[in-house]
């Protein structure tokens, strides 16, 4: 149960820092430490777990690994690239070369919509665990569910210039950015459930 309680935290943490635009900067760098921090102790208290997917391997056990890594390579870059960019908590200890340096905003920009589809990913191999434990009795409430987020999420990538930010291309407002913060926040979760849907269609025995 404390897993899965990490698991909503680095969630909603997740979710909150992809409505920056919507958030005191000061408040996005504090959160950005704390889903950071709650990232490394999910790593630590799951460490025993991670390693036991090395053994013997099978083709989920091995996309399993696969996201992991990419997961916690991919929230280092987010951070790392945080730090560089930081107007308040970091500002005395950065260079303003590195704050200034654009290909470091890119990064940072295109890195949490990489991140994005790898939660996704991993949320949609273990739908299956996750799915006997939580919502066993509600099951066409959460397929709607699913079908109707992903919908909503598959839009938002549309409006939100998704594959462009990824490509590291140089945009700051789109027409998701216009919306007001709950309904941005929605399609990021859309997002997530989009590629979590896929993994879970993609992954049926």
């Amino acid at each position: 149960m404390k897993n899965f309680f990490v698991d909503v935290a680095l969630f909603v943490l997740f979710v909150a820092e992809m409505c920056f635009l919507f958030l005191p900067k000061i408040l996005h760098e504090i959160l950005g430490v704390a889903m950071f921090a709650l990232i490394i102790f999910h790593v630590a208290i799951n460490g025993r777990r991670f390693l036991s997917l090395t053994k013997k391997f099978t083709p989920k056990k091995f996309l399993s690994v696969a996201l992991n890594v990419a997961l916690t390579i991919c929230a280092a870059i987010i951070f790392m690239s945080g730090v560089c960019m930081s107007n308040y908590l970091f500002v005395d200890v950065i260079s303003a070369e590195l704050q200034r340096n654009m290909t470091i905003h890119q990064l940072h920009v295109a890195a949490p919509y990489v991140m994005m589809i790898l939660i996704g990913g991993h949320i949609g191999l273990h739908w299956r665990e996750l799915f006997q434990r939580f919502f066993k009795r509600r099951e066409k409430f959460l397929l709607a569910t699913a079908v109707i987020l992903s919908a909503i999420g598959a839009y938002g990538l549309y409006l939100n210039r998704v594959a462009d930010r990824i490509m590291m291309k140089h945009i700051f407002a789109t027409p998701a950015t216009e919306l007001p913060a709950i309904i941005f926040a929605l399609m990021i979760v859309g997002g997530v459930a989009l590629f979590a849907l896929i993994t879970v269609l993609l992954n049926r025995k």
